[in-house]
């Protein structure tokens, strides 16, 4: 039998209903409510649908404690996803580390160094001291890994600090611990952190003990509905090849508005369009400045009015951006997906420079709590918008 780990502990299920901030879970059993801790600070945009079986940890009673209990995993495509990321150190410690590290002789938990704190310091039998720096990896979509799912300063914080320390002599690592899923490759999350993306991409990629350079692993865990996790894969391929896209600030995105009542505006050339409350996807792409694209995009102020979106968004309720990487315009592609969805389109819309019959498309319910509209959007994130070659004119 292979060797396990405990991840949590499952001692009751419960359904998802929401989820109002990082660090907070409301559930239901039954008729009853269960207010539950979160302990994955990660967007988690896959998971966290209305409806989905949480399997939930009893929390041991501390003074500060707001929640009784914490939601350790979550039932997800046929497996159990854990929910625990710091707990990745655990599994990493006791199944991946003497895979990765040949000749492991000692282990110290939270090193500090300077100003710094890593989560391990290994000797090896030569002597050499290695860094380990363990991050855990839940967004797994379409046999692609990716981390991290939101901007994590953290996160590149830690790489810089391990790429300066290989230049000292240390033999330095980061660990990406697959919690689920079947991946074929690990790629650093572009769309959503490309800071971190083309510093990994930069810094990786070299087999230690090579100076300098950070070395990169993925391992794949598989954990049952008991939160016991055995080691599935020991390296699951890294693919540092999408670093420079990373890097220039270019591809596509989908600007989400949400209008709360019925509003009458007049957009330029079309004229007046009545727009009917509920949410608005538009669809859109900057080969350059992309980033500053989308910020002028979410900004509803201090603006001239020259996109057809720049009339709505001050209209608008709430805004929110899904940045799309990718080496080819994907707009009209993106367009056709939303029509596709079921969106109706506002004719004319964001179209005027192409064949589309828009760029605007209307949903009567919240998007992100729409299970086809989530996957149509990690599809051009884990594959579409990674292909060299698919641009459709």
């Amino acid at each position: 039998m292979a060797e396990g780990v405990q991840l949590f502990s499952a001692d009751r299920e419960a359904l998802f209903v929401r989820r109002p901030n990082r660090f907070l879970i409301i559930a239901r059993d039954g008729d009853e409510e269960v207010v539950c801790h979160c302990p994955n600070p990660g967007r988690l945009i896959e998971f966290i649908f209305p409806g989905a079986r949480l399997i939930l940890e009893k929390r041991e009673t501390r003074a500060k404690a707001k929640t009784g209990w914490t939601a350790g995993g979550i039932y997800y495509r046929d497996t159990v996803a854990p929910l625990f990321a710091a707990r990745a150190n655990k599994a990493a410690e006791k199944l991946i580390l003497k895979k990765i590290i040949p000749g492991l002789r000692e282990i110290q938990r939270e090193y500090t160094l300077g100003a710094s704190r890593f989560d391990f310091l290994c000797l090896d039998d030569q002597g050499r001291r290695h860094l380990i720096e363990v991050k855990a990896c839940s967004l797994i979509e379409y046999d692609v890994a990716m981390f991290p799912d939101a901007p994590s300063g953290r996160a590149l914080k830690h790489l810089e600090e391990l790429a300066a320390l290989a230049g000292a002599g240390y033999c330095c690592h980061v660990l990406f611990v697959i919690v689920h899923g079947n991946p074929k490759v690990f790629i650093p999350n572009l769309h959503t952190d490309p800071s971190f993306a083309a510093a990994l991409s930069r810094y990786g990629g070299a087999a230690f003990p090579h100076q300098g350079v950070v070395d990169v692993h993925a391992a794949l865990l598989r954990c049952n509905q008991d939160g016991n996790a055995v080691l599935a894969a020991e390296s699951i391929p890294v693919d540092l090849s999408h670093g420079e896209l990373a890097g220039q600030d270019s591809g596509n995105y989908l600007i989400l508005l949400h209008i709360l009542e019925e509003t009458v505006i007049a957009v330029g050339s079309l004229g007046t369009i009545t727009f009917a409350p509920g949410w608005y996807v538009y669809a859109g792409s900057a080969r350059k400045n992309l980033s500053h694209r989308i910020s002028r995009h979410l900004r509803k102020v201090r603006k001239q009015q020259h996109w057809h979106i720049d009339y709505l968004t001050p209209h608008t309720h709430a805004i929110k951006a899904l940045p799309i990487l990718s080496y080819q315009n994907l707009e009209c592609d993106l367009a056709r997906s939303l029509g596709e969805l079921g969106g109706r389109k506002v004719p004319g819309f964001g179209s005027s420079d192409c064949h589309c019959g828009s760029h605007l498309f209307y949903f009567a319910g919240p998007p992100m709590e729409n299970r086809a509209f989530v996957d149509m959007l990690l599809w051009y994130r884990h594959v579409e918008g990674l292909k060299p070659n698919c641009f459709h004119p």
